[in-house]
């Protein structure tokens, strides 16, 4: 069964499921030819040619007599380029079995790289194609032109074959490559559109196809080609990785991340793809699965600035500002000028307060970036901000020369030139700035805020004094309740009060006791309009 599942997989291009199976049912048979041979044409087909040898080796030990293990030795000796090999493997086998038109093809193929075009004609009729001394002649010149570099004679070639044989999905291939290898995009899409109409278009054609359209910016386009690609050959990592570059540049973080994780199924050591698998991670949102991958990264390239500046960036996201200046530093060590770098470390300066390290950090942006006036102008905010005014004004003055509208350093600079005491030149400052941007504050308010913009105090949030509503708090009920037996025994006074609001106390009081007092000789208390009246100056003092 698992060597039936073997043929099936293999069959359908499903390698990995194909080599799985053929290699549980080599537990059972392992002097089985045929299953060396299935798992040595996967071998080779994914170009991994010694694992393939191996297999055909086992499969000829186990049968000598094995057709299609010495069919696929004699391709093998073809691929790497040993084509005195295959001829002979190919005439032992044809003198066995004249009648095997996939011996005759391979033999014409390897008399065409011979060069004898006669006997490859021959041969290919013998398979059953027609391939005249012509067409081969021509294919020839233009393959030769086609490496060589020279595209316009490839093409010239190339275009003269096609017209000897109109319709043959190789020479449009070919064509097609020579198209793309001399710019002539357009004609290359035509040339390979006709190859893939053909009776087995291979997944290099579509690929290709893929590739022109994404050069084009017809991504719908490109993806439908590289589906096309896999399709025919589902272990391509290279057109996984540009589908999933694609699936990446349109957004479609889910399938880029899908198609990144098949890529390393199969190439599990690469750096570049975990790095854009750790990428497509951040963007969808998985901030831990992205800092494993980018850390993985890391480890296996630890010279990728932008692998080392994200993951940074992610540490950052977490408050985790130790080891994001690491990564910072890093990115820095190798690439000096990494703009996104530098900003992300002075930010972790200034949220520490180390002004000395954030000096020294501006300073090499000066010298790096002499003609950007902003870093003069940081480097001023932090020399202001330690109370060396006359560097600070250098500093801005830097800036101003640079950038004469720079609203930002005019402003500041106004600002130290009051607080040196220069009130004259600071008028003169403060207005070019109010002209460069009329929104600034006025010079009042900018002398107000100057410690908000050097160091904001952090922002103080009062508890209020009153209970507000939902639960009550201990001890809330009892206070209630006497604030209520105090409110009923005053609230007839209540209402003269408020009449009497503004008015002097002695008439307020008057009022109050002819109203209100009442004897009570037992008890010798005060009587409970007293008690209000106590009450009422109690409250209203308090």
């Amino acid at each position: 069964y698992h060597k039936g599942l073997g043929r099936i997989y293999a069959d359908k291009k499903m390698y990995p499921l194909a080599m799985y199976h053929y290699g549980e049912a080599l537990k059972g048979l392992p002097d089985d030819a045929a299953l060396h041979t299935g798992l040595a044409d996967i071998y080779r087909k994914q170009g991994m040619f010694d694992k393939a040898g191996e297999e055909y080796f086992k499969a000829l030990s186990a049968d000598s007599a094995n057709e299609d293990a010495r069919l696929g030795m004699a391709a093998l000796y073809l691929d790497t380029n040993e084509t005195d090999k295959a001829v002979s493997e190919l005439k032992r086998l044809q003198t066995v079995n004249p009648q095997n038109k996939k011996i005759h093809l391979l033999l014409a193929e390897a008399y065409e790289r011979k060069g004898d075009l006669r006997a490859a004609e021959y041969e290919y009729l013998l398979a059953g194609k027609n391939r005249s001394v012509e067409l081969m002649e021509q294919m020839r010149k233009g393959n030769a032109y086609l490496q060589s570099g020279d595209y316009a004679k490839a093409v010239e070639e190339l275009e003269t074959a096609l017209k000897e044989k109109p319709g043959d999905r190789q020479t449009l291939k070919k064509l097609g490559d020579a198209y793309m290898a001399a710019g002539r995009d357009d004609e290359a899409i035509e040339a390979y559109k006709e190859a893939a109409l053909m009776k087995g278009g291979a997944a290099d054609v579509h690929r290709n196809l893929g590739i022109l359209y994404e050069k084009k910016g017809l991504l719908d386009e490109a993806v439908v080609e590289y589906r096309e690609a896999l399709r025919d050959d589902p272990d391509s990592v290279e057109t996984r990785q540009l589908l999933a570059d694609i699936y990446t540049l349109r957004g479609s973080f889910s399938q880029a991340i899908e198609q990144y994780r098949e890529v390393l199924r199969m190439k599990k050591d690469s750096p570049r793809v975990h790095f854009r698998l750790a990428r497509a991670l951040a963007q969808n949102k998985n901030y831990k699965e992205a800092m494993s991958e980018y850390l993985t990264a890391v480890r296996l390239d630890p010279d990728n600035p932008d692998a080392q500046r994200e993951l940074a960036n992610l540490y950052r996201r977490n408050a985790m500002d130790d080891e994001a200046e690491k990564h910072y530093k890093h990115a820095l060590r190798i690439r000096k000028n990494d703009v996104d770098s530098r900003n992300g470390l002075l930010a972790i300066y200034v949220k520490k307060k180390d002004v000395t390290e954030a000096i020294s950090l501006l300073k090499e942006n000066t010298e790096l970036a002499p003609d950007d006036p902003s870093n003069f102008y940081k480097l001023g905010i932090l020399y202001e901000f330690n109370k060396d005014y006359d560097t600070a004004i250098t500093s801005y003055k830097k800036a101003v020369d640079l950038k004469g509208d720079h609203a930002k350093a005019l402003n500041a600079l106004g600002r130290v030139y009051m607080k040196t005491g220069r009130v004259d030149e600071a008028k003169t400052v403060l207005e070019a700035a109010k002209k460069a941007d009329p929104r600034l504050e006025d010079t009042t308010a900018l002398m107000g805020n100057v410690r908000d913009e050097v160091a904001p105090e952090p922002t103080v949030y009062r508890k209020r004094s009153y209970y507000s509503g939902g639960k009550k708090k201990r001890g809330e009920s009892t206070r209630s309740a006497r604030k209520g037996k105090k409110s009923r025994r005053s609230s007839d006074d209540g209402v003269e009060r408020k009449a009497s609001k503004g008015k002097k106390g002695k008439k307020s009081s008057e009022v109050s006791k002819g109203k209100k007092v009442k004897a009570t000789p037992k008890s010798g208390k005060a009587s409970s309009g007293a008690k209000g009246k106590k009450s009422a100056k109690g409250k209203k003092k308090k």
